[in-house]
């Protein structure tokens, strides 16, 4: 049975995977049964509470504290009156308290676990070491008993945590496969994507590069250079204050078959190089740092820094303030505006650019392309998927079942059309602009787009609808529907789609699919430890190496010292062993 399991997984997760989220128009997926979206009647009602509450109507009545990562809680009036946190609560026949934070919030999710004092539903981001430990310790609550004792109270719910892939993540993190500690979520791409694209103010390429843009590593290089020679600064890369490499790594390290991070495996694949074939015994990774080629990428952002081709205030200047107002006041040439997707060009059009530029018109920006090295385009190994947060209900709640009342009602379609209002998966446009105007910056967005912040990465690990009513778990979540230019304006609509003509000429050279079973990689708990020394050896070195602090030529085996003494060697056998051990058990 076991052996079938890991059969259907596979073949399950290889389907998903192979289907993607493209298709239709705007990377929608075309109607097909099974999915929301169907009918184009926008219900001209306010979306108060869904009508079938009515089992939790005759309920206990309690108070149930749910914590999120990267929220906020400023706007106090907003809280108050926010009208879909209403609608929630009153579905489901509870007070809905919200909890958040970012810096430390992790550390106080974890401390408060273990003092008695966590919210009633909570999050961590799928660490097998946690979970086990949550178990052992006896913290957090088994749903699945209470799930599977009441099936019709919990339809929903009863089909998601009954699938094999579910089972299959709850033998990966408990070795049992019918014991449900958590709610999974697993996110994927709902549009093509890729963290390397530069974004160029098109004025400077024709001031300073006849209005032509890279295509390859050299071109880039040589536009930077020619932009800080022209009194530009030719490139921001959206490095974090030099703690996130992975803008640099897409740009120029992937085209130059290397990769200048710390190592990240899983769904995803960083820091390491692929030798031999994928889905066999000979694939094999290497932790690629230390390399040749990645002091080869390093020597040319040294020489960017010196020339005025890097941004100078590079370990200075932070995600989307100071860089992005540099950008709307035509100071940089190029800018790596996020993780590649679509939408976030739209919403760097309008922050970065369109904030300082009131005039401004899309032509005014141009979409970059991946680089090509002398091999071509770079490898993105990634899965399609990824294990994002997991949630869990600790044993100091006094009311699981409840808890798991206000899961069952988010994951059904009446819980999905409120978070997105939606009417049957199509955005509600009756009530639209005035229903959120009262929610419009802490709990939905700026930019008046239709997505409930709050519960967004419960399940399917980001902001679009999952239908798990009409679909078994893993089609749900792995292939989520993005409504957005359903409702969006015309303004909107257009600045996606440029991004999306742009990356869709070329994600599918550069994205090399993982088999399935890369998803159940589960490294060892002392692996962490050493990810952790390894990101603190890169981020010390690499600031010094651009900061000229450090030669490139004449320190960089001070740089592999450092990285074999924190422990690369071992951590190098660890993910190959875990790629093995996932290969045999799931790769059918």
């Amino acid at each position: 049975m076991k052996k079938t399991l890991s059969l259907i997984l596979a073949l399950l997760m290889t389907a998903a995977l192979l289907a993607g989220c493209g298709g239709g128009k705007d990377g929608q997926k075309d109607d097909q049964p099974g999915q929301p979206g169907q009918s184009q009647d926008n219900d001209t009602s306010t979306p108060s509470a869904p009508a079938e509450g009515e089992g939790n109507a005759a309920r206990k009545h309690v108070k149930v504290r749910f914590a999120q990562f990267g929220n906020n809680l400023d706007d106090a009036d907003g809280y108050a009156n926010d009208p879909i946190r209403a609608a929630i609560a009153e579905a489901v026949n509870i007070d809905l308290e919200y909890d958040t934070g970012t810096e430390g919030f992790d550390d106080r999710m974890e401390t408060e676990l273990y003092t008695g004092g966590a919210a009633d539903l909570f999050p961590t981001w799928g660490q097998s070491d946690k979970i086990a430990s949550y178990i052992e310790n006896e913290l957090v609550v088994n749903i699945g008993d209470i799930v599977n004792a009441e099936p019709d109270r919990y339809p929903t719910l009863h089909k998601m945590i009954n699938s094999a892939e579910y089972k299959a993540y709850n033998k990966l993190y408990t070795g049992d496969e019918n014991a449900t500690y958590a709610i999974y979520s697993i996110a994927a791409f709902a549009d093509p994507s890729f963290g390397g694209v530069p974004v160029y103010n098109q004025h400077i390429l024709d001031a300073v590069n006849g209005g032509k843009v890279p295509g390859t590593v050299d071109e880039f290089l040589a536009y930077c250079e020619a932009a800080g020679a022209g009194g530009y600064v030719g490139w921001w890369p959206r490095n974090d204050k030099l703690t996130n490499w992975g803008e640099i790594d897409a740009t120029l390290g992937l085209p130059q078959g290397t990769s200048i991070q710390y190592p990240n495996v899983g769904g995803s694949m960083s820091g390491v190089v692929l030798s031999g074939q994928l889905g066999t015994d000979s694939e094999h990774w290497t932790i690629s740092a230390t390399s040749e080629a990645s002091q080869n990428v390093v020597r040319q952002l040294s020489q960017l820094h010196k020339n005025g081709g890097l941004d100078p205030s590079i370990g200075i200047k932070g995600d989307f303030d100071d860089a992005y107002s540099d950008f709307g006041t035509s100071k940089i040439g190029a800018v790596n505006f996020g993780f590649g997707y679509p939408g976030q060009f739209r919403d760097f059009y309008k922050s970065a650019w369109l904030a300082a530029n009131p005039d401004a018109v899309i032509d005014d920006l141009t979409v970059g392309t991946a680089l090509k090295g002398a091999d071509g385009y770079g490898a993105i190994y990634q899965t399609g998927t990824w294990v994002n947060s997991h949630y869990f209900i600790p044993y100091s709640c006094k009311d699981p079942d409840r808890v798991l009342d206000l899961v069952e009602f988010v994951a059904s379609n009446a819980g999905q059309d409120l978070l997105h209002n939606c009417v049957n998966g199509q955005y509600n446009t009756a009530v639209g602009a005035d229903y959120w105007k009262s929610v419009d910056e802490p709990y939905g967005y700026g930019d008046g787009r239709c997505k409930y912040v709050w519960f967004s990465y419960m399940f399917s690990g980001v902001e679009y609808y999952a239908d798990f009513e009409n679909n078994d778990w893993w089609e749900a979540v792995a292939n989520p529907v993005d409504f957005s230019n359903n409702w969006a304006t015309e303004e909107d609509a257009a600045l996606v789609n440029r991004a999306q003509e742009s990356i869709s000429t070329f994600v599918d050279d550069v994205i090399t699919p993982l088999p399935a079973y890369y998803n159940m990689i589960a490294l060892p708990a002392e692996a962490t430890e050493i990810i952790n020394k390894l990101k603190t050896v890169t981020d010390e070195y690499l600031t010094q190496f651009l900061g000229g602090q450090l030669d490139v030529e004449n320190d960089w085996a001070l740089y592999a010292a450092a990285y074999e003494d924190a422990g690369a060697a071992g951590l190098e056998q660890m993910i190959n062993d875990a790629v093995a051990t996932a290969r045999t058990t799931y790769g059918g």
